[in-house]
């Protein structure tokens, strides 16, 4: 199958001739389960034209665009002639147009732009959009991208956006509370939710910056557990934060990590079995993280999880059905 496929082009660093490619550099949550979706995707034999990220790796059965502004991508799209448009970019690099069937994965909060033919990637997420029929399909993971250990180191990791709604604040809170280091990796674009989060945990809080490559693959597989403590507040685009989909679990369960989470969202949906899952606004005491720590499951038990519901082929076989059926003209919202 041809398949084009459409992310939201990103500037990478201060170099306008730069953008975040697939997979990111460093932070890029969408860009790294659309690494992970063509992974399946090329293994099930298909064909892909990756739009909205120059200077991605060039490998087989792939084709990388150029194209970056709207009317570019539509021409691209009609050069390649693809049997079905996968959009990301909740329509804002693919305007309403004529380009063939298009399907469109939704990962933020809220109603898409674009609702027909929408794949949604939790129940929570489809749910707050309004839907009740649309596809659900989780995010994949493909495991040979991360590395599995059994043996952890004595920390905990909160890898992602630093803010508020990110947990980020709760996450330190915890690890002060069972007296582990907390390791903090990603971008910090609020200077003062930093500054105040470094300056209440000072003896707690490890800040180290982005991170990408085999460097983030191993600071996931040594962790002695993943922090997702999504809070249902203080998000980037106002109002309630529900988070949508959570890449960094399956990620971190790839990797035999357990997970950490709060209850907010796609969270309860996803983390039973590779972790443990905590009410959002509960007091944790030393008594109460001590228990969570000692009841998590085990390196292997996690892998094996991710592995069977999240693996790249496992979500790759979804898509294409969903392509199908967009192919032989289906319309859903």
């Amino acid at each position: 199958m041809k398949v084009a496929m459409v992310i939201p082009p990103y500037r990478y660093g201060a170099d306008p001739r730069h953008w975040i490619t697939v997979p990111p550099q460093g932070y890029g949550g969408i860009q790294w389960v659309v690494a992970t979706l063509m992974d399946g995707l090329l293994e099930a034999g298909s064909e892909i034209l990756l739009l909205g990220a120059p200077g991605s790796p060039v490998q087989g059965g792939v084709t990388v665009s150029a194209a970056v502004e709207a009317a570019d991508i539509h021409v691209a799209i009609k050069a390649f002639d693809p049997d079905v448009v996968h959009d990301h970019s909740n329509a804002a690099a693919l305007p309403p147009g004529e380009v063939g069937p298009t399907v469109s994965t939704h990962h933020l909060n809220g109603v898409p732009e674009r609702q027909a033919n929408g794949i949604y990637v939790s129940r929570a997420q489809r749910t707050a959009a309004g839907s009740a029929s649309a596809p659900v399909i989780r995010l994949p993971v493909n495991p040979s991208r991360y590395h599995f250990r059994e043996a952890k180191d004595d920390n905990l990791l909160f890898l992602g956006r630093v803010s508020a709604h990110k947990g980020v604040r709760e996450a330190a809170a915890f690890a002060r509370a069972v007296g582990l280091p907390l390791t903090v990796a990603g971008p910090a674009w609020e200077k003062d939710y930093l500054d105040a989060l470094l300056a209440d945990f000072p003896h707690t809080v490890s800040y180290i910056g982005e991170v990408g490559g085999s460097v983030r693959a191993e600071l996931i597989a040594r962790a002695r557990a993943q922090m997702v403590l999504s809070q249902p507040s203080g998000g980037p685009f106002g109002g309630r934060w529900i988070e949508p989909g959570a890449t960094v679990v399956s990620e971190a369960a790839a990797s035999g990590t357990p997970v950490i989470a709060s209850d907010n969202g796609c969270l309860p949906e996803i983390v039973p079995g590779v972790g443990r899952v905590l009410p959002v606004g509960r007091e944790i005491t030393p008594r109460d993280a001590e228990r969570v720590l000692r009841t998590l499951p085990t390196a292997q038990a996690v892998r094996e999880a991710a592995v069977h519901r999240w693996g790249h082929d496992t979500i790759a076989r979804q898509y294409l059905a969903v392509y199908e059926r967009a192919i032989s003209g289906e319309v859903w919202t």
